[in-house]
């Protein structure tokens, strides 16, 4: 929640405990109606991360917060009576933990203080509910624990007065992000940061949107159409034709023919007995011998989904699939409470049985006494024969109403008796797919997975379940996966230039049909015909992302392979102002072939719709020489954080084995000189560009206890900032640096280049300028041990680079003012 909403709820809460204080009394009384709701209500803590009453030799801690295997906070606690602060300053104030202002709280706090020890938790509260103590008591900074001070909140009015530190001092937040240490240490007067104000290389004031020519404005909304259309999201039969296959989603084609084929075959073979109204008694009895349970598993973007809809819809024997009920739940439409899933989940099924077994109708009488045909006959046969024989009207009556109250008291069993009907009187097959369940957290998903499970038991059915491989280690490792046998399908993910290829390939084949029908294919998705062949537009996207080898491992990696993503960078890139539509155009309508210069395709994928790179304005690139103005550090400490994940991965044998809890990666980097509070810093936005992952894919807020690991899009960065030229010029020199003479020689060799007749050699001057700055910036800062072989690689690899001689920089084939080219051939005319 945000903070305003916490000191909201905090406020509601405060008048409910002012009118009735007097009824809290003892400490059980405390902690269930005060600190149990500031904890959980307020501060937004968990109630799997906390633990109560856990048992040390000291005694039973109250409470102990945990971000995942990590010990982060004791609180302990008092009953209202016991009086922690010795003075009447109703203000919030630090006081010495050794002075006479907490003299009451003493015993509390190294009571809390041992459990800390024990625990290894660096931070405790002390509370009595109304009285709020903060204190961090293991410092290692060689001073007694009495010297140090603790923050005072002593009372409620001094709590909501100050309620932004008090968020930042409890909340799970602010502790994750060890925020205590900031406001301790402000407290006891020390000085927080090197701050300093930073200024950008490049001036600002010269940043402009590039404008468009007519032409380039409607052309380009022709090309936004056209990668939209390439999306296929809303094209069921794009997504079929253009899935790329491997030597594994072949396999699980051929094993998911043949499970589909043998369970339909078990399901004939029970309705082949003809054996009457004993047939019906038996069909609700019996229990076949055989189900499935499969899981494919790819990552995001390996095509899970697209991988099911083909396969019922193309891969599939046709006389197979018309005997195949798909019933596909789509997660993403839920609102994702655990709570309400299973209701959620049963309505979407009831409603998608009614529509497929009766397509087109509303549900009559006789239709829904089929669906219930064997309890029918047992009312008919035996508790209400009787009102049968003498009173059909009214048996039909009293039937119809026992069918009302099942669907509206018993859901689960109406969506049974439909499921049981598609199997034993169509003789058709309920193929349940969950699909998109990877968008949740994992106790979601778990909650998600057993009903699955629980369908799976109770009624004959084929149930899949896409899955991250993430997702599965989780529900293997620590859930309910661990307990059920399951088939499982791997997809990789494949690159995004096969993608593109295969989708380019469909819509060219659609648009080289006759005219009328191309023309309306394009029209049903959006594109209107604004020159004379679209064909142009399929060349141009063929050549400069399929052909052309940096861009389409640029654009792959940068994206992650998210192939959404993916379309959409590539749009970004072709329909910048960098690159000339008009010379696109002029590449069909010539006939002749030519060039597009790569340096204008680089300065359009880090440049976008500007003249300058703009931070704000970029998803997808991010500049990793950033420093924080409140918080000097080295440049290369994204680099590092970066460089350390790389290391991790090269010695890991196993996928898993490459993730590092952060409180790691800090440990690791602050014998360099690297602050833990500037790690987690950049850790956070290195999360949130797609640099890093975590393994909770849900996981959004960077705490100590979280695991990430390298992403191919912070590979592509580490690659950026140690070989590609383009990004220094127009990424690198966009980084705000602190004033000094460096400074001042960089802008000036800056505006010599700009002017320069002779670009390259100035460009390398202007690079080695800026390259010294941040090796000096960078050694200022951090001192690497001989040990980090990895780091040292590092900055010798980026001094190598950028801090050499221009003689043995002229065969750099990065170098932004070459002419390198992404030749574009023209379609042939027939075509």
């Amino acid at each position: 929640m945000s903070i305003d909403t916490a000191k909201h709820a905090f406020g509601v809460l405060k008048a409910e405990w002012e009118a009735t204080r007097s009824t809290i009394e003892t400490e059980q009384d405390v902690r269930f109606r005060i600190i149990n709701r500031v904890l959980t209500e307020v501060l937004g803590w968990a109630d799997s991360q906390i633990e109560t009453e856990r048992h040390e030799d000291e005694g039973y801690v109250d409470y102990l917060m945990r971000e995942g295997d990590r010990a982060r906070l004791v609180v302990e606690a008092k009953r209202q009576q016991v009086l922690l602060i010795d003075t009447q300053n109703p203000a919030r104030q630090a006081y010495k933990v050794g002075g006479a202002a907490l003299k009451g709280a003493r015993s509390g706090l190294a009571q809390a203080t041992q459990y800390c020890l024990n625990f290894g938790a660096p931070f405790l509260a002390l509370t009595n509910g109304f009285e709020w103590i903060a204190h961090w008591p293991m410092r290692g900074d060689g001073k007694a624990q009495k010297d140090h001070y603790a923050i005072v909140f002593p009372n409620h009015d001094a709590i909501l007065e100050n309620f932004a530190e008090f968020h930042d001092l409890f909340s799970r937040s602010g502790v994750g992000k060890n925020l205590f240490k900031i406001h301790i240490n402000g407290a006891e007067g020390l000085s927080l940061t090197h701050s300093e104000p930073l200024r950008p290389l490049r001036d600002p004031k010269h940043l402009k949107r590039l404008e468009r020519s007519g032409m380039a404005r409607e052309l380009g909304d022709v090309l936004n159409r056209f990668f939209s259309s390439m999306n296929g999201d809303d094209d069921p039969e794009m997504l079929s034709a253009c899935f790329v296959e491997s030597k594994e989603s072949k396999e699980a084609d051929a094993t998911l023919q043949r499970l589909t084929e043998s369970l339909l075959h078990e399901i004939e073979t029970v309705g082949n007995d003809n054996a009457g109204n004993l047939q019906d008694e038996i069909r609700d009895a019996v229990e076949m011998s055989r189900k499935e349970f499969v899981l494919i598993v790819g990552n995001k973007g390996a095509g899970k989904s697209t991988f099911i809809d083909r396969f019922f819809r193309s891969v599939l024997a046709h006389d197979l699939r018309t005997r195949c009920a798909v019933l596909r739940v789509d997660l993403r439409d839920s609102n994702g409470d655990i709570s309400a899933i299973s209701t959620w989940l049963t309505e979407q099924l009831i409603n998608l049985c009614e529509s497929i077994l009766f397509p087109g109708v509303v549900l009559n009488y006789e239709q829904l006494q089929g669906v219930f045909h064997s309890k029918y006959q047992r009312w008919a046969q035996g508790e209400y024969k009787h009102l049968y024989e003498s009173n059909k009207i009214e048996f039909k009556i009293k039937f119809g109403d026992y069918i009302s109250r099942v669907r509206e008291d018993s859901p689960a069993e109406y969506l049974q008796a439909f499921l049981a009907h598609a199997t034993y009187a169509r003789q058709m097959m309920p193929c349940i797919i969950f699909d998109n369940t990877d968008h949740f957290s994992q106790p979601f998903q778990e909650a998600v997975f057993q009903y699955a499970q629980s369908i799976h038991r109770n009624v004959y059915s084929f149930v899949i379940c896409p899955i991250t491989d993430r997702t599965i280690w989780q529900l293997s490792k620590h859930g309910p996966l661990q307990s059920y046998d399951t088939k499982s399908f791997y997809l990789p993910v494949p690159p995004t230039k096969d993608i593109l290829q295969k989708r380019v390939e469909f819509l060219k084949s659609k648009l080289a049909g006759p005219a009328k029908q191309s023309e309306q294919y394009l029209l049903r998705k959006g594109i209107r015909i604004s020159v004379r062949d679209i064909n142009a537009f399929a060349a141009c996207v063929e050549e400069v992302f399929i052909n052309t080898e940096y861009i389409s491992r640029t654009v792959s990696w940068l994206c992650n392979y998210d192939i959404r993503r993916g379309l959409n960078l590539s749009k970004q890139i072709i329909t910048s102002p960098q690159i000339s539509i008009e010379d696109l155009v002029r590449i069909y309508i010539s006939g002749k072939p030519i060039s597009i210069p790569e340096f204008r395709i680089r300065k359009a994928l880090f440049l976008g719709d500007y003249n300058q790179f703009r931070q704000d304005d970029s998803g997808y690139v991010y500049n990793v020489f950033s420093v924080f103005p409140d918080m000097l550090g080295s440049p290369l400490a994204n680099c590092s954080i970066l460089q350390c994940l790389k290391d991790k991965q090269s010695e890991s044998a196993d996928i898993r084995d490459s993730y590092m809890e952060l409180a790691s990666i800090a440990s690791y980097l602050e014998p360099m000189g690297i602050p833990t509070t500037i790690t987690k810093r950049h850790a956070q936005i290195l999360l949130e560009y797609r640099l890093i992952e975590p393994f909770d894919p849900t996981e959004s807020l960077a705490t100590e206890a979280t695991l990430v690991r390298l992403t191919q899009s912070g590979a592509i960065h580490l690659e950026f900032a140690l070989t590609d030229s383009s990004y220094i010029e127009h990424v690198g020199l966009a980084t705000s640096v602190r004033e000094g003479l460096a400074a001042d020689g960089i802008r000036e060799k800056l505006r010599q280049y700009i002017d320069s007749s002779v670009a390259a050699q100035t460009f390398h001057e202007l690079r080695k300028a800026f390259a010294q700055y941040v090796l000096g910036e960078d050694q200022r800062f951090c001192t690497i041990p001989s040990s980090y072989r990895g780091q040292i690689a590092l900055r010798e690899q980026f001094k190598s680079t950028w801090v050499r001689d221009f003689t043995s920089s002229s065969g750099n084939k990065s170098d932004s003012r070459k002419s390198f080219s992404a030749t574009v051939r023209p379609l042939p005319k027939n075509r």
